[in-house]
């Protein structure tokens, strides 16, 4: 499917987490907002950032193994540019920017499905 960057968005996090399956983490807060639930904050070795609670594993909340490889890397859009919606995850969408194919995750919130005809 294919979307339209309705409000341009820019990147928050310079160094964004990156998890390989297998990789443990340290379990931090849940976010509370309602359009973001299933976000955590998770830190690993070297890095730290929100990851959906979706790909880890956790018997005890504090500890989590990750269940698949995961990049918190978002991605910068303009007005008008054109996406295609890869996955969606908790209110964001991993997508792949149409023209210079460049891959990140946006709010789902920017971009507004194109219907064709």
């Amino acid at each position: 499917m294919n979307l339209k960057v309705i409000n341009s968005y820019t990147t928050k996090y310079i160094k964004p987490i990156v998890l390989s399956k297998g990789d443990i983490v340290k379990l931090g807060k849940e976010e509370k907002q309602e359009k973001w639930l299933g976000w955590i904050w998770a830190e690993s070795d070297n890095n730290s950032g929100w990851i959906p609670k979706q790909i880890v594993k956790s018997e005890d909340g504090i500890t989590g193994i990750i269940t698949e490889n995961y990049t918190a890397k978002e991605l910068n859009a303009n007005a008008d540019d054109i996406l295609s919606n890869i996955r969606e995850l908790n209110g964001w969408l991993w997508v792949k920017n149409i023209r210079s194919g460049e891959e990140g995750w946006i709010p789902k919130e920017n971009v507004e499905r194109i219907i064709e005809s």
